[in-house]
């Protein structure tokens, strides 16, 4: 181990691709480093299902340092470590997509977005743990163990990407690609203090990823930083002819855009009320105007004057759609391997073939209603512009593993709906949103914010989550006890 390297405080891509760079650090520290991590934290957090053989990385790493020693550096990517979320093929390494059906499957191949990192010079480490096959929002795994927050372990991660939360927020790799369609990267990342950025429905590919519900499933990152996930967003966006719903518009330099002194111009921001507010943790409502009154100070908030339709559907709207697609998906194995299901997942997809085509697809058209309501508020030709949409992220901070149900203001909620109230409507809209982290309750558990933007837009909520970063310093304020013990 090279002899005071890098402090988990300063385990962030920005951080090492500048060390590396100027060749202060090499891939090979950096690799020994987070396998040092994973040997010691990963038997008590669960966060990874693979940690590809250290033989294999190491390789990778020698072959990185050797291209950069060259003068072949290829970017702020070059001798990365990162980690996927087991749902993610990459060539040669097992994918378990969480479940016991897949447990020895092999793909042949990678993902485009994995394809993309590698060739951009980062070296893959392993796959992280998740909720069999993606379908769930608390990281609860009754296979591959169960993901802890690294808070407070007698917490949820939240999911289905917890593990790859928990990997980042311990410095176990500095990125993590997840993802999202209800929540599953935004959830794991506001419960464990991390960066969770979930892309504009089609803007990165999602060939090589087993689906839970196409119409929904959106592929991001998790990372320590805003600057971070611009970086890694610079690298896996952009048009795929393998994937039919990804879009072809040019990627920009995000990491260019967010640098940029802010404009003198103030970027103008909504608070929708109804919905997002109807019930929330008290603590998570202080923390949540506390960053509303101080961190966005170059930021206009309009409290009241959004106005909603169609909320009383949000939910059915998407449950119908995310359990119908999910049945479909598995109705062959459903039908030769049910009894390899957990009973949790079974049952979920059973539901699923009691939705009716017509309520399917009348799911489906009040969902383009919902996005429309949504686009309208970004519209510029209202006379109050709105750049962003800014909610918190969970409605309450991470529950523990027992907690079936929890209660707010003598309102009693199922924890999976709980945990999906405020993040499922930007999946069904496919609007790009990024969780950071704004502070700590009381018992010391991290509390995510939501900044949303129109499609495509991605530049916008990074540029803001990173000013906030930058003014206010959070990067080094969310660092897990057990990393100080």
């Amino acid at each position: 181990m090279a002899k005071g390297l890098i402090p988990s405080s300063l385990f962030s891509v920005k951080q090492l691709s500048d060390k590396i760079r100027l060749q202060e650090i090499s891939p090979v520290d950096l690799i020994e480093i987070c396998l040092d991590r994973i040997k010691k934290f990963n038997p008590i957090l669960d966060a990874f299902i693979t940690v590809i053989e250290e033989e294999d990385i190491y390789k990778q790493a020698q072959i990185a340092e050797k291209e950069i020693k060259q003068g072949n550096y290829c970017g702020p990517l070059h001798g990365i470590p990162f980690s996927i979320k087991d749902i993610f093929y990459a060539k040669n390494v097992r994918c378990t997509a969480g479940s016991k059906i897949l447990s020895d499957y092999i793909p042949e191949f990678d993902a485009t977005v994995v394809n993309k990192m590698k060739a951009a010079g980062a070296i893959l480490i392993g796959t992280n743990n998740l909720n069999e096959f993606a379908s769930g929002i608390t990281g609860i795994n009754p296979f591959y163990g169960s993901s802890k927050n690294p808070w407070n372990m007698s917490r949820i991660s939240g999911g289905s990407s917890g593990g790859s939360a928990v990997a980042v927020a311990t410095g176990m790799t500095p990125i993590s690609l997840g993802s999202d369609t209800g929540g599953s990267i935004r959830v794991p990342a506001s419960l464990c203090g991390v960066v969770g950025l979930k892309s504009t429905y089609g803007r990165i590919s999602r060939h090589g990823i087993v689906p839970l519900a196409p119409s929904l499933d959106h592929v991001g990152c998790i990372t320590r930083s805003a600057w971070d996930a611009a970086t890694v967003l610079e690298c896996i966006a952009g048009w795929d002819p393998l994937d039919q719903t990804s879009v072809r518009k040019k990627v920009p330099v995000y990491t260019d855009i967010i640098e940029k002194e802010p404009s003198a111009e103030k970027i103008c921001a909504r608070v929708p009320k109804s919905y997002f507010f109807d019930y929330l943790h008290p603590e998570v409502e202080n923390l949540f105007y506390d960053f509303m009154e101080t961190g966005l100070t170059n930021a206009i908030v309009y409290y009241d004057d959004v106005y909603l339709h169609n909320i009383d559907k949000y939910y059915k709207c998407w449950r119908d759609i995310r359990l119908a697609e999910a049945a479909e998906i598995h109705s062959k194995w459903m039908k030769t391997r049910a009894e390899d299901y957990s009973g949790e997942v079974r049952n979920m997809l059973i539901e699923g073939t009691k939705v009716t085509a017509v309520e399917y697809l009348h799911a489906m058209n009040i969902t383009k209603d919902i996005k429309n309501d949504f686009l309208s508020i970004f519209d510029n030709n209202n006379k109050k512009k709105t750049d962003i949409i800014i909610v918190p992220t969970t409605i309450i901070p991470a529950p523990g593993f027992d907690e079936e149900t929890v209660s707010i203001d003598d309102n009693v909620f199922e924890t999976r709906r709980a945990l999906l109230q405020n993040t499922i409507i930007f999946n069904s809209t496919g609007l790009p949103s990024v969780s950071i982290p704004i502070g700590l309750t009381k018992d010391s558990m991290p509390v995510g914010v939501q900044i949303i933007g129109p499609p495509l837009k991605e530049d916008v909520i990074l540029s803001v989550a990173y000013n906030y970063e930058c003014v206010n310093n959070t990067f080094n304020k969310f660092i897990p006890p057990l990393l100080c013990s």
